[in-house]
């Protein structure tokens, strides 16, 4: 016989695992915990630093906040299968908004690099991630609480999450099992908080590489400004129409530096595209696939072509964007991994176009 409170923690995760039925093996493991862990687990968070978090410090603030109560971590790379396991109920089940539509945009941040794995225990928190998850904030920039990571990092879309938690204690066992594998959940659960020079040394952790935030507009910018200057090496543009273009592309960079927040940075930049737009309108361009490819005629095409569609205002579709980058790299420009999950997921969040 189990005490009130172990039953009582026992029916909400029975009920949470019939909500999730792709998740129906973590069955057994609930049946399996103890009294103990069963009191345990609403005092129990999980958080996973994604690799463009670590890239940004975010795991530094996030142990300055709640480091005290970590009681066990890991670095992982995910590879596709894990990450899909990762986010089985999300993939697999109709459950409101935790259906994922879009599994390709959010591999691309796994693939940049390792994730931190953080398990936590409150001591008194009985909502524990709730907590861990209100303070991570919304995934949609627009809509990300003051005072939340994702508000104050400024995450420049849903596919740079920063962080990843747990919605419930379901998920919870069923993700530990999997980052932490083949360390059981119950013996983590039974681990007593870390000490504090394992939680100095974790702090100090940095990643192959730092950003200070992921700058979507920068990277825009900056293939905007590669492709003009394609386009000048070859006399193709009036010079005052350089001049004008390259105006706009220094506004842009100081609106970025700036740093004036999501919207205001966005409706900025916004205002910025229109009037490009307007400039790019007078250059009748012929279609690159008239063209010899690496030709003068290819180049010009396929450079003007691309600032077309880096200032376009809708939504670029996945085979689109392949395409694009693919042409770019047929001129001699190519991005890298983090240029092209920076631009490709901006696309991919814009309005589309209505059919």
């Amino acid at each position: 016989m189990v005490s009130e409170d172990a039953a009582r923690v026992l029916h909400a995760v029975r009920e949470q695992l019939a909500r999730y039925p792709a998740l129906e093996e973590r069955r057994a493991l609930v049946e399996s915990l103890d009294e103990n862990h069963l009191r345990l687990l609403p005092r129990t968070a999980l958080a996973v630093i994604t690799p463009d978090g670590l890239a940004q410090g975010v795991h530094r603030r996030f142990l300055a906040d709640l480091g005290t109560y970590v009681i066990a971590y890991r670095f992982r790379t995910l590879s596709q299968q894990d990450a899909e396991r990762l986010y089985q109920d999300g993939l697999t089940t109709g459950v409101p908004g935790r259906h994922i539509t879009a599994w390709w945009i959010k591999k691309c941040v796994f693939d940049l690099g390792e994730a931190l794995v953080l398990l936590l225990r409150h001591p008194t928190d009985e909502s524990f991630q709730t907590t861990v998850t209100r303070a991570k904030g919304a995934s949609d920039p627009t809509l990300a609480r003051a005072g939340t990571y994702r508000e104050i990092y400024r995450t420049p879309n849903k596919t740079f999450a920063l962080m990843h938690s747990s919605d419930d204690m379901i998920s919870l066992l069923h993700e530990v099992g999997i980052l932490f594998a083949p360390t059981s959940p119950a013996e983590l659960l039974d681990r007593p908080p870390w000490n504090e020079i394992v939680r100095a040394t974790v702090s100090g952790y940095r990643s192959t590489v730092e950003l200070r935030r992921m700058e979507q507009y920068r990277a825009l910018y900056r293939l905007k400004r590669r492709l003009l200057l394609e386009l000048a090496s070859r006399n193709d543009l009036p010079v005052s129409l350089v001049g004008r273009l390259s105006a706009l592309y220094e506004r842009a960079g100081e609106v970025i530096d700036s740093d004036p927040g999501f919207v205001a940075e966005s409706e900025a930049v916004k205002l910025l595209l229109q009037e490009e737009h307007e400039v790019l309108g007078t250059l009748p361009t012929p279609p690159a696939r008239n063209h010899p490819q690496g030709n003068e005629e290819f180049v010009t095409a396929v450079a003007t072509a691309g600032l077309r569609t880096l200032t376009a205002q809708s939504a670029v579709s996945p085979e689109d964007f392949s395409r694009f980058t693919k042409l770019l790299s047929h001129v001699g420009i190519s991005l890298d991994a983090l240029e092209t999950t920076l631009l490709e997921s901006h696309f991919f969040f814009r309005p589309k176009e209505p059919t």
